[in-house]
């Protein structure tokens, strides 16, 4: 999987996921993070750590009223424990309020509405936060409980430049966690922008400095995979993971890097433990995943036939699992050769591409799954195949929209592949193709930007 589409799940995961996960202890022992976590997890369910440091540098007020709030939040009275806190905004200790309001506002917010506001709300006893979501809707009211984004971030803003070193790192973890969830769900372009520069900068500073959450490590890890390695990203994963952060994500990334390091029997191990998590949620596609990195650990031991059952499996769950797809393909290609790799990945295409006559939203699905597979045929012989299968028979092809999503991916191998000649006639003739179907304008432009870069050398 491409390193941008790895940071993507991490801070989607983030977004959909709660703090409400309960603590989950490792099997075996593993090997210790380079930090010490600020924290467990279950600890920051209800914000104990930022109450405990308060308690020793805050006035006796403020501690206390942070104390109040952490029963609420331990009693499911979330939007109760904000109101609350909002009692002491105006006091000597509004920077540690403005922490605690950070923190309780991105651990529990239940959704962010337009990127300008969080909902808490006040839970039945016993009951789990329900599950994130982002409401982009004008229709949507902004409540008087609601939680202001920008007016919570100014706030840390003010408390991160404490001259109280315990109040600034407490303010920093804060707003990371706030900026985070704001740039998943942001108001504009520019939000977006700066509220990922504020949690690149924060995470870093806070990394440095030893000061890491559990929840913050795993954010952390997602930028140190993305950025430079795997091995880079481990011990921050297991940093979160020792610390009780239970997203069974954490799991996969650990059994994704343990695979790119050769070790097959963790790999194996860790992605069986993620498949059954993703699993018991309901998550097809993250279970698809885990069973693809099984099928290749199975194919780089050369164990092909139980490679084959993991990349089924993967299949059954996801039929359009492009990772999967290929892997089958290497299989073939290794067991009988290139022409029956091609006539396998051809008998494919259809789960890819769909059956009749294509609808705007499939041509859409059609042309992402066409792009993941361009996206990942990296080695010049997966492009060549997959460029063969794509040309092969592709005008008895009897719909123009589906004929011109083929010939515009194979332009893209041919472009790949250094054959620029062939990418343009490629292009051209979706281009032509596409000026056929109804979708033929927008379709037609994509095509002009491809071929303008082709010029362009």
């Amino acid at each position: 999987m491409a390193r941008h589409r790895i940071f993507a799940l991490f801070f989607a995961a983030s977004l959909a996921g709660s703090v409400a996960c309960k603590t989950a202890t490792p099997e075996t022992p593993t090997e210790a993070g380079e930090a010490t976590a600020m924290g467990d997890w279950d600890a920051w369910r209800d914000l104990s750590p930022l109450v405990e440091v308060a308690k020793t540098h805050a006035a006796p007020a403020t501690a206390t009223a942070l104390e109040q709030a952490s029963g609420m939040i331990r009693e499911g009275k979330l939007l109760s424990a904000e109101l609350h806190l909002r009692k002491f905004t105006t006091t000597e200790g509004r920077d540690w309020v403005a922490a605690a309001r950070g923190d309780l506002a991105a651990l529990y917010f239940t959704k962010c509405i337009r990127g300008v506001a969080f909902r808490l709300v006040d839970l039945a006893p016993g009951s789990e936060p329900p599950s994130r979501e982002a409401d982009f809707s004008e229709d949507t009211a902004i409540k008087p409980g609601d939680v202001s984004v920008e007016s919570v971030l100014t706030d840390l803003e003010q408390a991160v430049a404490s001259k109280v070193p315990a109040l600034a790192v407490q303010a920093r973890i804060a707003r990371a966690r706030m900026a985070a969830y704001a740039s998943q769900c942001p108001a504009n372009r520019e939000v977006a922008r700066m509220t990922e520069e504020t949690v690149k900068t924060d995470l870093a500073i806070l990394a440095a400095e030893g000061h890491l959450t559990p929840d913050l490590a795993y954010m952390w890890a997602g930028l140190q995979y993305a950025e430079f390695s795997g091995a880079a990203a481990k011990p921050f994963l297991l940093q979160a993971r020792d610390a009780g952060y239970s997203d069974p994500m954490v799991v996969y990334m650990l059994a994704a890097i343990a695979l790119e390091q050769l070790d097959f029997a963790n790999a194996d191990k860790l992605a069986n433990e993620a498949a059954t998590v993703y699993k018991q949620l309901g998550d097809p596609m993250q279970e698809a995943q885990c069973h693809f990195i099984r099928g290749e650990v199975a194919r780089m031991q050369d164990q092909l036939p139980q490679a084959k059952k993991h990349y089924q499996t993967a299949l059954a769950l996801v039929p359009t699992h492009v990772a999967s797809l290929l892997g089958g393909v290497r299989l073939v290609l290794g067991e009988q050769g290139p022409n029956a790799a091609v006539g396998h990945l051809e008998k494919t295409l259809p789960k890819l591409l769909f059956e009749g006559e294509l609808s705007p939203e499939q041509a859409q699905r059609a042309a992402s799954n066409l792009e993941a597979l361009v996206v990942m045929a990296r080695e010049p012989q997966m492009a060549d195949l997959c460029r063969a299968a794509l040309l092969s028979n592709v005008d008895d092809e009897p719909q123009a929209l589906r004929r011109g999503i083929r010939y515009f991916y194979a332009a893209t191998l041919d472009a790949r592949l250094g054959e620029y000649d062939h990418a343009r006639g490629h292009a051209i003739m979706a281009r032509d193709e596409f000026a056929e179907t109804d979708l033929g304008e927008a379709l037609s432009e994509q095509v002009n930007r491809f071929l303008a870069r082709i010029e362009a050398g």
